[in-house]
């Protein structure tokens, strides 16, 4: 079945697991017509007033200005973008499809993506709410936030567990608080501000002063952002001078703390907070949250995989209009995969393992020399967390993290250089108890 997101930070599509498109949900309008995603990112700075990444939050027929070979008005974007989608899928002329939508999109304009999707040959046959369905595997919590973010706005949907008519107990959301300070663009606004003043500091040359040169930050500042980079190295070419300074996530986190306050008053009190992929990269952000929230992150395809799960609600004969609109999923029975696992009882690297105790830093481990910061390992309530120590480069299973999360048996940790193996040792009790 294919699946297309819609949340404009990166609009995708998947069948099967594998995605097939996943582009930022921007254009860039001239006389030969409209580019997408990262191609027409690379001229945002260069041509703002060709650019436009507004146009999946509105899906309305608002004109474009200027006007193109094609494009009138932000309907006709939405159209070519999921022309070029299915053009780069290598799609057929009709498929069927089912769409993950962000809970801010409101009834009008889905009445409006349907039409849109069916002449750009996408046959909709179920929308879903993307935070029901990236929430509903977390049947642990009765009651979670969910934290996302879009290019002009971020979001926290309070979702809930309860009981159905049928007694099935159904995952849906109750309410959604909207925080447009903290979308995407304008922090991205920030973040080229503050390499902007590093350069000045370091260089005495504004690289804002000119287009070019401030393209090329912006392109340098968001790869590192997607790439989940713990420093950024923005070189900017000019006049065939090339200049470099080095900045690292805490100065980005420290530029974009008041819109993380903005955030954080609007989750409110202490909740189970889970955060997308997509809002878990912010520099700082998950950290920052983690003060005062259980944080849980959630992997980059849970919605995707929670649709694909509940293939049968998607497909189920629809009332009325023919397409499903699916507000609530059911929750899932199993227990959680990471519960399933062990904990580490040892940290392994090259071939010695020391024993975790309460607590125990990374440095302590005798094959460890480097003298960068690095992180510990501290037993819970909840089993074995690692916690990063400010400014390290950590990765967990090949993910950078800036904040404490809990760790299982088998899961690789590398830190700078150095890759650590975490490893459960049972005695001869718990292997017998395990068969």
């Amino acid at each position: 079945m294919l699946i297309l997101a819609i949340d404009d930070v990166e609009i995708t599509l998947s069948q099967d697991g594998e995605t097939l498109y996943g582009e930022p949900g921007v254009a860039y309008v001239d006389q030969n017509g409209a580019a997408f995603g990262h191609e027409a990112l690379k001229q945002s700075r260069l041509h703002p007033r060709q650019s436009h990444n507004q146009f999946w939050q509105r899906l309305n027929a608002d004109p474009v200005a200027p006007a193109g070979p094609g494009v009138a008005n932000q309907a006709d974007l939405v159209y070519l973008h999921l022309a070029a989608i299915r053009a780069a899928a290598g799609l057929g002329a009709e498929n069927d499809v089912v769409v993950a939508a962000p809970p801010t999109v409101q009834a009008p304009q889905l009445g409006m993506l349907l039409g849109i999707a069916a002449e750009a040959g996408f046959r909709v046959v179920a929308i879903v709410d993307a935070s029901v369905a990236a929430a509903s595997h977390l049947a642990d919590h009765s009651a979670v936030s969910l934290l996302d973010i879009s290019w002009q706005r971020a979001f926290v949907a309070r979702l809930e567990t309860k009981a159905a008519a049928d007694g099935s107990m159904q995952v849906q959301r109750t309410a959604l608080d909207e925080v447009p300070a903290a979308g995407l663009a304008g922090l991205l606004e920030g973040w080229v501000d503050a390499v902007a003043d590093r350069f000045v500091e370091d260089t005495r040359f504004d690289p804002l002063r000119i287009a070019a040169t401030e393209q090329q930050v912006f392109d340098q500042v968001l790869a590192g952002i997607e790439s989940n980079h713990a420093e950024h190295a923005i070189d900017v070419q000019h006049e065939g001078v090339s200049r470099r300074v080095n900045v690292g996530n805490r100065a980005f986190a420290e530029k974009s703390e008041q819109r993380y306050r903005l955030l954080a008053n609007a989750i409110g009190a202490p909740t189970t907070l889970a955060i997308t992929d997509r809002a878990r990269r912010l520099p700082g952000l998950a950290a920052l949250l983690q003060e005062t929230h259980e944080v849980v992150p959630l992997p980059a395809d849970a919605a995707a995989a929670a649709i694909a799960h509940h293939v049968e609600v998607m497909t189920q004969p629809a009332s009325g209009s023919g397409v499903n609109l699916i507000k609530a999923l059911p929750a899932s029975t199993e227990t959680p995969a990471e519960h399933r696992r062990n904990a580490p009882t040892h940290l392994l690297c090259g071939d010695t393992a020391i024993a975790l105790g309460i607590e125990v830093h990374a440095s302590d481990h005798p094959a460890y020399e480097a003298a960068a910061p690095t992180f510990r390992l501290k037993r819970n309530e909840r089993g074995v967390a690692i916690a990063p120590d400010e400014d390290a480069d950590v990765a967990l299973n090949g993910t950078r993290i800036d904040f404490e999360q809990l760790v299982h048996a088998g899961d690789r940790v590398v830190c700078g250089s150095v890759e650590f193996l975490l490893i459960a040792v049972l005695d001869a009790a718990q292997t017998s108890q395990q068969r």
